[in-house]
């Protein structure tokens, strides 16, 4: 099954489109089944300086919410695909795994959990089936081509956005099981009469775990390596109200979350972004900063 872009949503995306030069900053390295991804600046020094930097208009990143399994065997092709538009966007591409029961393996002995349950049942589409793929969850659009996930993505990365957020995010210094999360989301538009209303979501991925996954022409790994899973939400499965209205007026907030046992804590990080009935409106990832 595939997904057809509407006419008014081409039509809208190709108005907005404009030739777009990324700067060498922004750009990553591509992230492979076999990698970490690293989408945060060296130094956590220079995060905690952007995080209480002037207000000022700011790129709109890309959350890629990835539906996939681990006895799916078409997934893998999806996620290389979500790497390789890293490549080219860089940071500005946000992936989250998120993996479910159907066409894949529930805790503990694999990567599902009932948070991916919820979000992948609650998509509008039929039939329901993996690869499934939301861009920004731009006007609810489920993709289940590469050639869709692309043509969103390029789009989508074109267009402005009112919103900065920013997060810091780091291990407690007194209990190693403790995350200390802390974000701003920030009227950065233009037009300073404007008013943003939504929704904050905070999740928690993890890097480089090996586990088993199903691919093409009945081939089955078990030693592959999954990047950008979910683990959890912070703040509830649907988020939290925020609202923001005028230039720099922004709303601070606080979490403290628990880390599982079975969760590497070096490879642990910390997904913010605001969403409405629409689309996301702001993303941003940083990793754990952990204890040395």
């Amino acid at each position: 099954m595939r997904n057809k872009i509407p006419f008014y949503l081409f039509a809208l995306l190709l108005l907005a489109a404009s030739c777009s030069n990324i700067d060498e900053a922004d750009r990553l390295v591509p992230v492979g089944g076999d990698q970490p991804a690293d989408t945060i600046p060296a130094s956590m020094d220079a995060v905690d300086s952007l995080y209480d930097a002037p207000v000022s208009i700011v790129p709109r990143r890309v959350l890629i919410e990835d539906y996939t399994g681990q006895k799916c065997a078409n997934c893998p092709d999806a996620t290389t695909n979500i790497h390789q538009l890293q490549q080219v966007y860089g940071s500005l591409i946000v992936p989250v795994a998120i993996q479910s029961e159907y066409m894949g393996m529930m805790e503990p002995e694999g990567l599902g959990n009932e948070l991916g349950n919820t979000y992948f049942n609650s998509l509008n589409f039929t039939p329901k089936v993996k690869p499934a793929v939301q861009v920004s969850r731009f006007y609810g659009e489920v993709l289940t081509s590469n050639t869709d996930v692309n043509f969103y993505v390029d789009n989508v990365v074109l267009l402005s956005t009112p919103l900065d957020v920013r997060l810091k995010a780091k291990q407690n210094a007194d209990n190693p099981n403790k995350a200390n999360i802390d974000i701003k989301v920030i009227c950065a538009d233009e037009d300073h009469n404007a008013a943003v209303n939504g929704k904050l979501q905070v999740w928690i991925t993890e890097d480089s775990i090996v586990a088993p996954q199903d691919y093409l022409n009945g081939q089955h790994f078990t030693d592959y390596v999954h990047n950008h899973v979910l683990r959890a939400a912070v703040n509830g499965d649907w988020g939290e109200n925020v609202s923001v209205n005028g230039w720099a007026d922004e709303k601070e907030f606080h979490y403290t979350a628990t880390l599982q046992s079975n969760w590497n804590p070096r490879h642990l990080a910390i997904v913010a972004f605001v969403y409405n009935d629409e689309e996301v409106v702001q993303v941003v990832r940083q990793e754990l900063r952990v204890k040395n």
